[in-house]
């Protein structure tokens, strides 16, 4: 059913995943620096990204596209831009194992994760995922992922669809997706997340 290369979404699920025609699509290559792909980013969004989210749709390799926000937080924006937000971080290392919340797991699992904490009641309606690579990371394994994350929340709606109206996310009616989308299902790019800086040395001891 989520195959990379056939899977179609109806105009429901596109929707609930935030995939609208209205936003720009943005190809890029997973296997640089991060400062790189941010520059690549910033170039092909023809916008300022420093301090300002921006939603813009991630087209794969597969031409299938992925709702993705991007929230690069330079050194000059307010130390705390997005501490308001509660993220569950997810990172695939030089060896391409994955972690999750810093947990390895195994891929085909994360979208396991996503239900489940999607259907906690301590986040509601207050969790994003923060998804970063490693730079040598494979590109393959990366587009899996992002896949996987939106099928986590495509099996978290679909539950949602059946227990409140008896039916499918694609029968339900506008005003019924309505009132089970939740506010936000981007994926957020780890590569905006800033990274903290070293403590300065200690002062030399007193003589």
């Amino acid at each position: 059913m989520f195959s990379n290369k056939t899977f179609k979404y109806c105009s429901n699920e596109k929707y609930l995943l935030g995939i609208h025609d209205s936003l720009p699509v943005v190809s890029i290559d997973y296997n640089q620096y991060r400062k790189d792909i941010l520059e690549e980013i910033t170039i092909k969004l023809n916008q300022e990204t420093c301090c300002i989210t921006h939603e813009f749709l991630l087209k794969l390799s597969t031409n299938e596209t992925v709702s993705v926000t991007l929230l690069n937080n330079c050194k000059t924006c307010h130390p705390f831009l997005n501490h308001y937000w509660h993220y569950n971080d997810i990172f695939l290392n030089k060896d391409n194992v994955l972690l999750y919340q810093y947990e390895v797991i195994s891929i085909d699992s994360i979208s396991s994760k996503i239900y489940t904490n999607l259907k906690s009641e301590y986040y509601r309606d207050n969790l994003d995922f923060m998804f970063e690579w490693y730079k040598t990371s494979k590109q393959e394994i990366i587009e899996k992922i992002f896949l996987q994350i939106q099928k986590g929340y495509l099996k978290y709606y679909e539950e949602i669809a059946q227990k409140k109206f008896g039916k499918p996310i694609c029968e339900l009616t506008k005003n019924e997706i309505e009132s089970i989308k939740r506010e936000k299902t981007s994926i957020y790019l780890g590569i905006g997340n800033r990274i903290s800086e070293p403590l300065p040395p200690p002062p030399p001891p007193i003589e």
